[in-house]
């Protein structure tokens, strides 16, 4: 089971390991408790991968996932997600999939956006998770996250071991899971 969200969590990840799943992993557990999750992406959700993680949730539960696809219109879809908090009590999760390029610095414009959107979700005591690729620092060795002021940032990256074992960063811990077609389990 993936760790409990309050605040805002910046998740930092290595390329193609599984920051999406988490996303929808997490958001998968806010609509079994018939809740409603904002999501902002750039594009869709793998439609295969979509159906694997959401097979046992109901449709009714499933319509209740707000999904804002913006192409590289970042900005508009944070400014979207902040107006649906301002309108919708029921909004128990924002996640923000890939906020920012891949590569370079965040553009100011997303970055105050996304401030703005993390006070906004602050003040109304709504988890946001966002989610940004990972970048291995050449001199210092190690993982870093691009800059954005939230809570907490986590490090979602594989296991120097096993090529299905992740490991999640917390805070707190180092939580090793493996990634299956169900999402993230523990590892035992």
């Amino acid at each position: 089971m993936l760790p409990i969200i309050t605040g805002g969590v910046h998740l930092a990840v290595e390329g193609g390991c599984g920051g999406t799943t988490v996303g929808l992993q997490m958001a998968r557990e806010v609509l079994r408790d018939n809740k409603h999750v904002v999501w902002i992406c750039q594009e869709m959700p793998d439609g295969d991968r979509f159906g694997q993680l959401f097979a046992e949730i109901s449709p009714a539960a499933v319509s209740k996932m707000h999904l804002i696809a913006v192409g590289e219109q970042t900005e508009q879809g944070v400014q979207s997600a902040t107006a649906l908090l301002r309108v919708l009590n029921n909004i128990a999760l924002v996640v923000v999939d890939d906020w920012t390029d891949k590569t370079g610095r965040p553009k100011s414009t997303v970055q105050k956006s996304m401030l703005s959107l993390f006070k906004e979700t602050s003040k109304r005591n709504v988890p946001l998770l966002a989610i940004s690729s990972a970048y291995e620092d050449a001199n210092a060795g190690g993982w870093k996250a691009r800059k954005l002021e939230l809570d907490e940032t986590w490090f979602l990256h594989r296991s120097q071991l096993e090529p299905m074992r992740r490991e999640l960063h917390t805070l707190d811990a180092k939580i090793e899971f493996v990634l299956g077609d169900g999402g993230f389990t523990l590892r035992n």
